[in-house]
C-alpha cells in the first residue's frame, strides 16, 4: 500500500480525512492540466501512462499498489510468448506492464466502459501496443445486459459491473450493452487463445470463466488471476473443475477478499492456500 493510502486508512471517517482528500485532489487536478506522462516501473516491467483525471492518477499512484502481491507475481511469471487476457482492463495498467515483457506474445484487453476505453487506447498507443480493445463484456453467453456504474462517471472508474449484488449503494448511471462468450471469440479467430488471464469484473467472474471454459481448459493456459467480489469459493471451484490448482494472494485494501489464482503444474506457487500481503515474494 502507498504512503497516501496508508494515511487515508488511518484518518478514515475523520474531518482530517475529508480535508486531506479535497486538498490532495486539488493538487493532482492542477498537475494534470499540464498533461503529464507517468512512468511506472514494477521490477523488470515498465510502461508510460497519460492520466487525464484524478481517478486515473489515483489508480496508477495508489490503488495498483494495493494489488502489489498479485501484480508482481503475474509479472514474474509472464513469459515472452504469452497471450495475456486483461479482462476488466480499466485504463490498461496490467496490459501495458505485461506487454513490456513480451517479444512474441500479445495482450488482449477487455473493457466495456467508454471513458475507460478511450484512455485505455491512449495508454496502449503511448506504449506502442497495437491491439484492438474488446468492448463487449465477457459472460457465459451472448445477451443484452445492463452495465451499472457505481463510483464515478469519469475515466478510471473502478466500480462498473453487470452485477447488481456485489456493488454497494445505488448506481449513478447505467447503459445497455451486448455481452459475448470468450470461447466464441476464440473459435471465430477474433482473438488468440490465452495462456495467462487476469479477471477483474466486479462480481461476474464466474460467468466470464463459464464462457471461457474451453480456452481455460487447454494446457496452454497455465495461470488465471480472478479477483474475488463476494464469490471466492465459486471462482475457486470453477477453476479446480477446469484442472487448475488454486491458491490466494492477498489484496492490501480494507475489507477486500484475496485474489484467487488458478495454476498448472510447473508454476512456482505454494501447494496450499496462503494469503499473502503486498510485501510477499514468491
Amino acid at each position: 500500500m502507498s504512503l497516501v493510502g496508508s494515511l487515508a486508512d488511518l484518518l478514515w471517517g475523520t474531518p482530517a480525512y475529508t480535508y486531506g482528500v479535497k486538498l490532495y485532489q486539488s493538487a493532482v487536478n492542477a498537475y494534470l492540466r499540464v498533461s503529464p506522462t507517468y512512468h511506472l516501473t514494477v521490477d523488470d516491467a515498465s510502461a508510460v501512462f497519460r492520466p487525464a483525471t484524478f481517478m486515473e492518477w489515483n489508480n496508477i499512484e495508489n490503488r495498483i499498489w494495493d494489488e502489489e502481491a498479485v501484480l508482481k507475481h503475474l509479472l514474474a511469471h509472464t513469459e515472452a510468448d504469452d497471450v495475456f487476457y486483461d479482462i476488466g482492463a480499466n485504463i490498461g495498467i496490467y496490459s501495458c506492464l505485461v506487454d513490456s515483457l513480451l517479444t512474441d506474445g500479445t495482450v488482449v484487453a477487455f473493457e466495456p466502459y467508454p471513458p475507460n476505453v478511450e484512455r485505455l487506447r491512449i495508454n496502449l498507443a503511448a506504449n506502442g501496443i497495437d491491439t484492438p480493445v474488446q468492448q463487449r463484456p465477457l459472460s457465459d453467453r451472448p445477451k443484452t445486459a445492463t452495465f451499472y456504474l457505481y463510483d464515478t462517471d469519469k475515466a478510471g472508474a473502478q466500480h462498473g459491473s453487470l452485477d447488481t449484488d456485489y456493488p454497494s449503494g445505488d448506481p449513478i448511471g447505467s447503459f445497455s450493452i451486448d455481452t459475448v462468450a470468450g470461447d466464441w471469440l476464440v473459435e471465430r479467430g477474433e482473438i488468440p487463445a490465452p495462456s495467462v488471464v487476469k479477471i477483474d469484473v466486479q462480481g461476474t467472474g464466474t460467468a466470464v470463466i463459464d464462457g471461457l471454459e474451453e480456452s481455460l481448459s487447454a494446457d496452454r493456459c497455465r495461470l488465471v488471476y480472478a479477483e474475488a467480489h463476494g464469490n471466492a469459493e465459486q471462482l475457486r471451484s470453477r477453476l479446480q473443475r477446469l484442472g487448475f490448482s488454486t491458491v490466494t494472494l492477498g489484496v492490501d485494501r480494507p475489507g477486500k477478499e484475496p485474489t484467487v489464482v488458478g495454476y498448472r503444474d510447473g508454476v512456482s506457487l505454494p501447494t496450499a492456500d496462503a494469503e499473502t500481503t503486498s510485501t510477499a515474494v514468491f
